[in-house]
Formats: structure tokens, C-alpha cells, sequence
């Protein structure tokens, strides 16, 4: 089966990925708290100052200025820096903590086709996401590479000179694998006018929407459709006495099945793939309107099966990719549609946790069709590496498919 987490493939992601403490060697200062030490990281500081509600730009420049003053230094307490972070903040008429030294640098423009705009370290950390970098190591590249722009005195800067400079240093700290997706991911983004399409399938209740958003963030697409609402949709169109397998959750259509079911094949999958084979129509419709209207979109979705959907009719329109969402292990599956019902939508989740067996059942179907049909599958159980591992393998594949189509082998 395809899977990204396999031994060989853990051993390449741990020799390529930085640990946290490898992460903070780029700024090799460390915080005596009570006689423990730990890394001083930038990220924290900003994720500490927004827990507080302030702006993430506001956060960023207090973080940054913290930075400048400690950065020769070997240790600093934490009291030192709590005195440190007041010295530099203000707080405003709107209880907001802004910088209190406006003048804290020159500000950074950059040039390109659309004209002067200033420098945006949110864009470029989106960007260095879409690379496979976690949040905090994105953060600590960012601002070595803004750190790296000022000292270079160019003024204004060009996009080129900040791409060139972006994947030098994650060549030098994270790897050649995440320059060369964030090269990749950049290219996609100024050069291919062609949508960016996932396609994201997994049984009920297993994470998807979750994942689909948060692979959404990191890629910048602003567009996650779910296919419950185009079910939804076709509900309104096809009564339940035409199609009475699209009026109930997908573990529960063999019991609307109108037709016997052959020996030997399982009705719980029977009835699961006649309400996906009439949600895949609208599926199309709606990659057919993104391409279209040349708009990236995440659609996720337990209709979304390996084996109804030909990817090759739009490789030649659009970059479309599927994965398959599954958490493998039963118990785990089982505690987390449990923990789901201690929160909102409450009420539905006592629908999956009393239909656990037809789920399952699903997802083992699920798993055996992406087996056969070469989707790959990622774990759902670490929401913040499986969004890293889809990413990885959108812009790799991205990547290749470049190097392919400028060679003439595609």
C-alpha cells in the first residue's frame, strides 16, 4: 500500500527534518528558567504574545527587538527577558501591546511585476509552510532571512533576491529537500496559471475536514469544500423515492438499498459506493467549475473513493492530486470519535460512535482501494505532521511534474 509513513521513509524525514533544538541553533541563545536551560525561540515569544491578543505583527516586531538585543549573548534569564519584552511595549488606547521604539528599522519594499509593496513576513512565511516546514521553524527562517535582507543594505528588494535568499538558508538549516520544494512551491505560484486541486477522501468522523484545512493554510487556498454539501445539494434535486441511498450518512445506505446485494459482496460497501458513485457527478462538477474559474480548492469528503476518479482527464487543465485521510489503528479511531462528542455537533457524533463498526468497515474498503489504485495514504493522528506530510508530497509532486513537462517526457 502507499503510505508515506514507512521505516525507510521516518529515517529520511528525521535525517531531513530539524528537531526544535537543532531549529534553535540559528539563534544559539538560551533562557535560564530556574536553573533549567532551553533554547530562546522567536516563535514562542510571538505565540506567547498573540495568547494575549495581540496582533501577530505586533507580536513579530516585540519578538524581533527582543532578538536584536540578546542575540550576543550565551543566556539571559527569564526574568531578564519578561523586563526585556515590557521595555519593549506599549500598550495602546485599544489594550493592544504594540512596539514603544517605532523607529526599530528601515522598512523593507520589494519589487516586482505588480509594482512596490512592503515587505510581508506573513506571505513569506506561508510560503516557507508550503515548503514542509513547521510553524515555528518557518518563523525562525523568516527572520533570519529578513535579518539577511537588511544587513545586504539592497533597497527596495526583489522577489528574486528573497527567493534566492529563502532557499539558501533552508539549504544550510533544514535540508535540500525543503529548498527545493519551496523553489517549487514559488514557481507554481508565478509561473503556472493551471489550479492547484486535492482531492482528500477518509471515512466518517476520521479528521478530514480538519486536515483539509489546515493543508489549505499552508498552501494559501482559499477555497475547502466538503462533499456532505454537495450531497446536500443533490439531496434537494433527487428525492429520496428516486435515490434513497443519498438521503442517509454513508455507513448507513445499505439500509436504503433498493436492490438485493450479490452474495458474497458486503452491504455495508455496497451501499457506501452507490451514494458515492452519485455524489462523484457532483464531485466533477465542481473540479470542472475551479478549473474553470482557475481556483485552487481543497475538497474532502468520505464520497472522495479511489477507482471513481480518472485524474488524467484534467492533467492537462489543472494539478490535481488525491490522498487518502485514515487513522489505521481501531482503538484510536474509536477514543477520537468518542472525544468528539464532549463538544459541539454532539449529537451527530453519537451517530458515528454507535455506527463505529460500519466506519471501520469502511475505512478498511477505503484502504484496500487505495492499495489498488496507488493513493497514498497519510495518518490523521498527529493533525500537525499529517498536514506537513500532505503538503511535502503536493509541492514534490508539483516539482516533478515541472522538471517533467521542461524536459518533454510528460
Amino acid at each position: 500500500m502507499s503510505r508515506f509513513v514507512t521505516s525507510s521513509a521516518e529515517a529520511a524525514e528525521r535525517a531531513e527534518s530539524v528537531s526544535e533544538e537543532q531549529s534553535a541553533s540559528l539563534t544559539r541563545v538560551r533562557v535560564d528558567d530556574r536553573g533549567e536551560h532551553r533554547p530562546f525561540m522567536r516563535g514562542i515569544l510571538v505565540h506567547s504574545l498573540t495568547e494575549r491578543g495581540v496582533s501577530f505583527e505586533n507580536a513579530y516586531e516585540v519578538a524581533q527587538a527582543v532578538w536584536k538585543r540578546v542575540s550576543e549573548r550565551q543566556l539571559i534569564t527569564k526574568a531578564e527577558l519578561r523586563e526585556l519584552v515590557r521595555e519593549l511595549t506599549v500598550e495602546t488606547s485599544r489594550g493592544e501591546i504594540a512596539r514603544s521604539d517605532a523607529a526599530f528599522e528601515d522598512q523593507l519594499d520589494v519589487l516586482g511585476k505588480d509594482g512596490r509593496w512592503p515587505f510581508n513576513s506573513g506571505r513569506l512565511q506561508l510560503s516557507l509552510l508550503a515548503a514542509g516546514l513547521k510553524p515555528l521553524e518557518a518563523f525562525e527562517a523568516v527572520v533570519e532571512i529578513e535579518r539577511e535582507l537588511r544587513e545586504r543594505r539592497e533597497r527596495p528588494i526583489t522577489r528574486d533576491s528573497i527567493r534566492d535568499l529563502g532557499a539558501g538558508i533552508l539549504r544550510r538549516y533544514f535540508g535540500e529537500n525543503s529548498a527545493n520544494r519551496y523553489l517549487n512551491w514559488r514557481s507554481f505560484q508565478n509561473e503556472d496559471e493551471r489550479p492547484l486541486i486535492l482531492l482528500l477522501g477518509g471515512t466518517s468522523g476520521v479528521g478530514k475536514s480538519s486536515l483539509a484545512l489546515e493543508v489549505a493554510r499552508r498552501l494559501s487556498i482559499g477555497r475547502v469544500l466538503s462533499t456532505d454539501s454537495i450531497r446536500d445539494v443533490m439531496r434537494v434535486m433527487l428525492s429520496d423515492d428516486l435515490v434513497p441511498t443519498l438521503h442517509v450518512s454513508s455507513f448507513e445506505a445499505h439500509t436504503r438499498l433498493v436492490k438485493d446485494v450479490r452474495e458474497g459482496l458486503d452491504p455495508v460497501i455496497e451501499g457506501f459506493l452507490e451514494q458515492s458513485r452519485t455524489v462523484s457527478v457532483g464531485v466533477r462538477a465542481v473540479i470542472e467549475r475551479a478549473i474553470i474559474e482557475g481556483t485552487s480548492t481543497v475538497l474532502d469528503g468520505v464520497s472522495i473513493v479511489p477507482g471513481l476518479f480518472d485524474l488524467s482527464e484534467w492533467q492537462d487543465r489543472a494539478h490535481v492530486f488525491f490522498l487518502l485521510a485514515a487513522d489505521e489503528d481501531r482503538e484510536s479511531l474509536h477514543a477520537h470519535l468518542v472525544a468528539r462528542g464532549h463538544g459541539r455537533g454532539a449529537r451527530a457524533t453519537e451517530r458515528y460512535v454507535r455506527n463505529f463498526q460500519e466506519i471501520f468497515t469502511i475505512q478498511e474498503d477505503l484502504l484496500e482501494r487505495a492499495e489498488m489504485f496507488s493513493v497514498p495514504v497519510v495518518d490523521v493522528q498527529d493533525l500537525e505532521n499529517a498536514a506537513g506530510q500532505v503538503v511535502k508530497h503536493v509541492v514534490g509532486q508539483l516539482g516533478e511534474r515541472r522538471a517533467a513537462e521542461a524536459s518533454g517526457l510528460d
